[in-house]
């Protein structure tokens, strides 16, 4: 995957991010929506935006489906 594809989230994570040490919920109800990946890393972990919500989260690509293809 790369930076510019279309891609399905398949998971929904529970925590948004990690603040002084503590989870916070996840707003979104991310799973099933379609966002774009703006960062591409190595490790195959991907942040992706939500453009509906206005919101990114880091991704690993067991948790995308690449619609471009």
């Amino acid at each position: 995957m790369k930076v510019g594809d279309l891609v399905k989230c398949l998971f929904q994570p529970r925590s948004s991010k990690v603040q002084h040490g503590i989870c916070l919920p996840m707003v979104y109800e991310i799973k099933g929506e379609l966002g774009i990946i703006v960062r591409s890393r190595n490790n195959g972990c991907q942040r992706v935006l939500f453009p509906q919500f206005g919101y990114e989260h880091d991704l690993s690509n067991s948790a995308l489906e690449n619609i471009n293809d």
